[in-house]
């Protein structure tokens, strides 16, 4: 695994991780605001609702809640599809392996347009979290003062 690819991993892990050490009322109050579900969705939801996408999986930074929570959160898709299946967000969206194969092939049937646009909206919303965690998160390897590893 790459040290990029690592930081990826620590950095979903942070964020994912270190909230599900608290109860659910409390995990509430103490996520970053970017990560709290509100009752206010970000436009950018408007698709992942009307296709269906919210049935199974949440994308807390968005405000959008999953109906039954099977899925992942979607927040960090873009990153999390890599570390998963080896492959970028938009090749998994036009050639996906286990259930969202299924999923995409039955259920969801999604154009080329909405693909991408989906594709576009969580990119941009994993470079907006990405950039919000890297004062937060350290790079892996850590840097000495000196640049060297």
């Amino acid at each position: 695994m790459t040290a990029k690819r690592y930081g990826v991993l620590v950095a979903v892990m942070v964020a994912i991780g270190g909230l599900a050490t608290h109860s659910a009322e409390s995990r509430a109050d103490q996520a970053p605001s970017w990560l709290r579900a509100d009752s206010r969705r970000d436009p950018r939801a408007a698709i992942f609702v009307r296709r269906g996408c919210t049935q199974c999986h949440a994308i807390a930074a968005l405000g959008v809640a999953a109906e039954a929570d099977v899925g992942p959160d979607l927040t960090f898709a873009y990153a999390d599809v890599l570390i998963r299946y080896d492959v970028n967000l938009e090749s998994f969206f036009y050639n996906p392996t286990g259930v969202m194969r299924l999923m995409l092939a039955s259920h969801l049937h999604l154009s080329t347009a909405d693909r991408d646009s989906m594709v576009h909206i969580l990119r941009g919303l994993y470079l907006e979290r990405r950039a919000d965690m890297d004062e937060v998160v350290p790079s892996f390897p850590p840097i000495t003062r000196a640049g060297r590893r």
